[in-house]
Parts: C-alpha cells; sequence; structure tokens
C-alpha cells in the first residue's frame, strides 16, 4: 500500500495496529523527530533517510560510532558504518561485561556519556 501510494488503505491499516495506548504513544514518539502525523507521511518520510555510501563518503566531520555487544536491531551495523567512513573515526565497544550491551546501552547510559565525553576532549579539546 505504501510502495503503491495508497494512502488511504494503508492510514486504514495503521489505525488498527496500535492495541494498547502504549503502543500508540510510542509510534508517536518515535515518529515525532519528523514532525509528520500523518502515518503514510511518516513512512514516506523516514523512507527518504538513507545513509548509502555515496553520503558516507561525504562525511568530513571527526565521529564516534558505538557499537554495544548483543545490538538486537541492526548486528553488525556500527562496524559497517565505521568501516565505511572515511575521515577521522572511532569506535567505541560497549560490552555486558561492562554493564553496557544490546541497543544504546540502556543499562549504561552515565559509562555511554562519559565515554563521548571523553572521545570529544580528545578530538576537538
Amino acid at each position: 500500500m505504501l510502495a503503491q501510494g495508497d494512502r488511504t488503505a494503508f492510514d486504514q491499516w495503521m489505525q488498527l495496529g496500535p492495541s494498547t495506548p502504549q503502543e500508540a504513544q510510542e509510534f508517536a514518539w518515535r515518529g515525532k523527530p519528523y514532525g509528520v502525523p500523518d502515518p503514510f507521511d511518516l513512512f514516506v518520510a523516514v523512507g527518504t533517510s538513507t545513509l548509502d555510501s555515496e553520503v558516507i563518503g561525504k562525511i568530513t566531520t571527526p565521529l564516534p560510532v558505538t557499537d554495544p555487544e548483543g545490538e538486537q536491531f541492526w548486528p553488525g551495523q556500527s562496524k559497517r558504518l565505521y568501516e565505511a567512513l572515511p575521515g577521522t573515526k572511532q569506535l567505541l565497544s560497549f560490552t555486558a561485561a561492562g554493564g553496557a550491551d544490546r541497543h544504546c546501552e540502556p543499562m549504561a547510559r552515565s559509562l555511554v556519556e562519559q565515554r563521548m565525553f571523553d572521545w570529544l576532549d580528545e578530538a576537538f579539546g
């Protein structure tokens, strides 16, 4: 429906999606950065966001890339991005042993923040 441009059918199916108020809230929260309240327009906007090799090749700013052990949504993506970046970069690995595994290192945000600040200090201090 999305690929065919059938906004009406897509939006009707999306209204059937969230089965709890929490799921509806989560969907709204994840879509908020795009500033698009309509589900069809939101998915179209998300679909235009790509990070292909051409875009990655244009990244010239120094960049840290976090790489948590046990990444459950995009395993291996951090290392692939890191390897493709042309400029100054650092791969910041996080482990279960250090309490900072899984997507976004949820159980060790202070450790992640400290390592990011350390990286900023090294790169720009």
